[in-house]
Parts: structure tokens; C-alpha cells; sequence
């Protein structure tokens, strides 16, 4: 099977199989959400300062305080890249790193710790992704809906922040908020 199919794959997977118990729900929940921030660069662009440039040289995908959460990112992305643009996961350390990230996964968006990351890239082109209800500053949430992860778009965040979602991935989305 050709490696760039294997993340759809599993994600359908996961998204079709039955519910399990709680025990191994937590792996499988956090798999699932990693080849999701991997299928999302598929369906996001980010326009740089010229209006014909389509992305950045890399795509860093960064996530906060979480190391067993970053091994599965690096093991979907597996040395992968969109379009020739290579994708980087990246385990963030400080606040100020953030703003070097396309997007941006910080956890449960209620914790303090997910507000600080989203106040300090709020206004940059960075997609935000959180678990939970949506808010100003997400522009994608994980959602649980009948023990399935989906995820909702928030496209007032996508648009401030100049960013670009897919007709695609907006029909995918279990909700889609607009202005």
C-alpha cells in the first residue's frame, strides 16, 4: 500500500469501526486526531504576502506539551510532504514558537494553558485546531458526536486569519460555523 494513502485509510477506518471500550479509546482517539492534522494540510491553504504564492517552503505542524501525542504525529507524517512542501511536526516549547507554525494543536481549548498558545497566535495564519466547542480563536475543534471524533469549522477564524479551507473539507465537517 502506498504510504501516502495509509493516513486516509486509517482514518476511515477509525471513523467506521465500532465503538470500543473506553480502555483503548484514548490511543485510538489520539491516532485518529493525528492523521486528521495530517489530512488538513490537504485542504487548507496558506497564502503568503503575494497573492499568486500558495504556501510556506514548510508546513510545521506543531503541538504543545504532549509527547506521546507528538510520537504519533511524527509516525502519520512519516517524512511526508504536500505537493512537493514538506511537513514538519514540531514539539513546541515556548509561546513564541508558535508564530513559526501553520497550524497549531493545543488540547482541550477550555484549559488555560490552550488559551495562552491561542492569544499568542491570534491574528497570524496559523490554523488553529482545539478539542471542544468551538470558539473566537479555533478554527477547527475535535468534537465527540455518538463516540466518533469529528471536527467542526469555524470559517469567521479561517478568514481572519487569511486562510484558505477547502469546499472539500468544509463538507466533512460535522458543523461548519459562518458568520
Amino acid at each position: 500500500m502506498p504510504p501516502r494513502l495509509r493516513p486516509l485509510i486509517a482514518a476511515v477506518v477509525c471513523l467506521l469501526a465500532p465503538t470500543v471500550s473506553a480502555q483503548p479509546a484514548a490511543p485510538i482517539e489520539a491516532n485518529l486526531k493525528a492523521v486528521f492534522l495530517f489530512n488538513f494540510t490537504k485542504y487548507v491553504t496558506w497564502p503568503g504576502p503575494g497573492a499568486a504564492e500558495r504556501s510556506p517552503s514548510e508546513l510545521r505542524i506543531c503541538v504543545t506539551a504532549n509527547d506521546e501525542f507528538f510520537s504519533l504525529l511524527k509516525t502519520a507524517m512519516g517524512g511526508e510532504d504536500i505537493d512537493g512542501t514538506p511537513l514538519v511536526p514540531v514539539a513546541l516549547e515556548g509561546l513564541d514558537d508558535a508564530r513559526t507554525c501553520q497550524i497549531l494543536y493545543v488540547g482541550d481549548s477550555r484549559s488555560a494553558d490552550a488559551k495562552a498558545w491561542l492569544s499568542v497566535v491570534r491574528g497570524e495564519q496559523v490554523l488553529t485546531v482545539a478539542d471542544g466547542a468551538l470558539n473566537d480563536d479555533t478554527v477547527i475543534s475535535f468534537v465527540r458526536d455518538d463516540n466518533r471524533i469529528r471536527f467542526d469549522i469555524n470559517r469567521v477564524a479561517a478568514d481572519r486569519r487569511n486562510l484558505n479551507v477547502s469546499a472539500k473539507l468544509l463538507r466533512l465537517a460535522r458543523r461548519v460555523k459562518d458568520r
